[in-house]
């Protein structure tokens, strides 16, 4: 290879385009947009709810899209040290956008703190039990752990704080694919109820499974530390 052809190489190589990353719609409009649809607006929690997985995932992500948040605010903003006059009326739009994004998202974060006002999916356990829900209503044959229910007679009780083993499992309860945490209890008509428990340290969630006429707390998701439910009668989920 002569010298004349390694300087057309390095030519072209000055001249090809690359992917700006720094003016980049995909970076600072659309990733921003999807960490609002995520994190304030619950979609993460929701999603967690729903595959039957620990919110840990989203306590692990709040730091890294913290710092992604902050850096499109000041990117947008450094962008404008160029002079406003001297941009383009799409440029302008675009930078708005930019810097307009990551304010949303704080506001969005912060409003069920500071307002009365309820968003309906935050903070994280409200959308995680929306999720969760929507799993139980596929996912069980809640008239077949009623008929399982049924059958059962007063020595099927396991010892007061004793796990049901894991072999006196219906199939309709093992198509949950529940932990071993699975408690057989009377519910305050004195009827078989079920309840399953999942997680563990500072998060759990589970459901519990009646008669059409147990008892049952009114939906709560007002509450920070524990929220749950309704499933259909006789049956909620919940989370603490």
């Amino acid at each position: 290879m002569n010298k004349k052809e390694n300087i057309e190489q390095a030519q072209i190589k000055e001249t090809r385009p690359g992917w700006k990353w720094k003016q980049s719609v995909v970076v600072f409009v659309a990733l921003p947009i999807v960490c609002i649809l995520l994190i304030p607006l619950g979609g993460l929690a929701y999603l967690c709810g729903r595959l039957n997985c620990s919110l840990t995932l989203i306590c692990m992500l709040f730091p890294a899209i913290g710092v992604f948040i902050i850096y499109c605010f000041v990117a947008g903003i450094r962008r404008l040290s160029g002079g406003w006059k001297k941009l383009s009326e799409r440029t302008k739009l675009l930078i708005a956008t930019e810097i307009g994004l990551p304010i949303l998202f704080v506001v969005l974060f912060m409003v069920p703190f500071y307002s009365t006002v309820r968003l309906g999916l935050w903070p994280p356990g409200m959308s995680f039990t929306y999720g969760f829900r929507d799993r139980i209503r596929s996912r069980a044959d809640i008239q077949a752990v009623r008929a399982w229910l049924r059958t059962l007679d007063e020595e099927d009780f396991p010892e007061l704080g004793d796990w049901l083993p894991r072999d006196k499992w219906p199939e309709s309860l093992k198509a949950l694919k529940p932990p071993r945490s699975v408690v057989l209890e009377a519910d305050n008509n004195g009827h078989h109820q079920v309840r399953i428990i999942w997680g563990g340290g500072f998060f759990h969630w589970g459901v519990t499974i009646g008669l059409e006429d147990m008892e049952i707390p009114p939906s709560r998701l007002n509450d920070g530390y524990e929220s749950w439910l309704l499933v259909e009668p006789g049956v909620y989920v919940w989370d603490f």
